[in-house]
C-alpha cells in the first residue's frame, strides 16, 4: 500500500491513458466504490474528460485550437484548485487534526492528454501545469495495455460512427492500431518528465475490482 502525509487539505488524483485502457471504467467505479462512498469528508471534485478536454471540440472542429486554448482550459481548473486549497490553508483544521474539510479531486484526462492528443502541444506548454499540480498534491495513474488488447478494445465491435471516427488515425487497423501504440509510448515518457508521484498499470489482463484497489491504495486519499 501507499501512504502519504495524513496532514492535507487537498489531494488529487489524475487518470490518464488512451482510448480502450480503462480509465472512464476506473472514474465510475471509484466514484461507486464503498471506500469512496464512507470517506469520512463530505466534498469531492469530479471532472470527467468532458470538462478536462473535450470542452474544446466544437471549437477544434469549426476554427481549430491554438496552444493558448489548451493551456487555458488547462490552467483554469489548476486555479480553482489553488483557490480552494488556499482558502483551506488560512485555517487551522489540519493542525487539530480535522479532516471532514478535505477535498478529494479526480481528474480523467489531463496535461498528458493534452500533449500527445494535439500536435501543437508540447511538454513546455504544459511543464508549469504539472508543478503546480505537485504543489497540489496529485498524483497519477496511467493507464495501458498490450496491441492485441487495444485492437479488441479500440476496434472490436465498434459502430460505424465510431469507425469514421477512427479513420483519421489510419487506412487500416494495423495503422490505427501502430498510431495508439506510438501515444501509448509517448504517454510513458511523459511519466519521466512529470513531477508528480506516478504509477503505470497494465490493464491488459485485469479485472476492474483490481485495477480500482491498486488505484485508491496508490492514491491514499481514501
Amino acid at each position: 500500500m501507499y501512504n502519504m502525509n495524513e496532514n492535507w487539505n487537498i489531494s488529487g488524483l489524475i487518470l490518464e491513458g488512451v482510448c480502450g485502457t480503462g480509465k472512464t471504467t476506473v472514474f465510475h467505479s471509484l466514484q461507486q466504490s464503498e471506500r469512496f462512498s464512507r470517506r469520512s469528508f463530505l466534498s469531492a471534485i469530479l471532472l470527467s474528460e468532458h470538462q478536462t478536454q473535450r470542452v474544446l471540440e466544437r471549437k477544434e472542429r469549426e476554427v481549430g485550437l491554438t496552444t493558448a486554448d489548451n493551456v487555458g482550459l488547462l490552467n483554469q481548473h489548476v486555479s480553482y484548485l489553488e483557490a480552494v486549497q488556499n482558502r483551506l490553508g488560512q485555517m487551522e483544521w489540519c493542525q487539530d487534526n480535522r479532516t471532514n474539510m478535505r477535498i478529494p479531486y479526480v481528474l480523467e484526462r489531463f496535461h498528458f492528454t493534452h500533449v500527445y492528443h494535439y500536435n501543437h502541444m508540447s511538454w513546455s506548454h504544459v511543464e508549469k501545469v504539472d508543478r503546480r499540480l505537485a504543489k497540489l498534491n496529485c498524483k497519477l495513474c496511467l493507464f495501458t495495455v498490450d496491441d492485441s488488447a487495444l485492437r479488441d478494445r479500440i476496434i472490436t465491435g465498434r459502430n460505424a460512427d465510431w469507425r469514421r471516427y477512427l479513420s483519421r488515425y489510419g487506412n487500416t487497423d494495423d495503422e490505427i492500431i501502430a498510431y495508439y501504440a506510438k501515444q501509448q509510448k509517448l504517454l510513458r515518457s511523459l511519466c519521466d518528465k512529470s513531477e508528480l508521484d506516478t504509477l503505470v498499470i497494465d490493464t491488459t489482463n485485469m479485472i476492474i475490482e483490481d485495477t480500482l484497489g491498486q488505484v485508491i491504495d496508490f492514491w491514499g486519499a481514501i
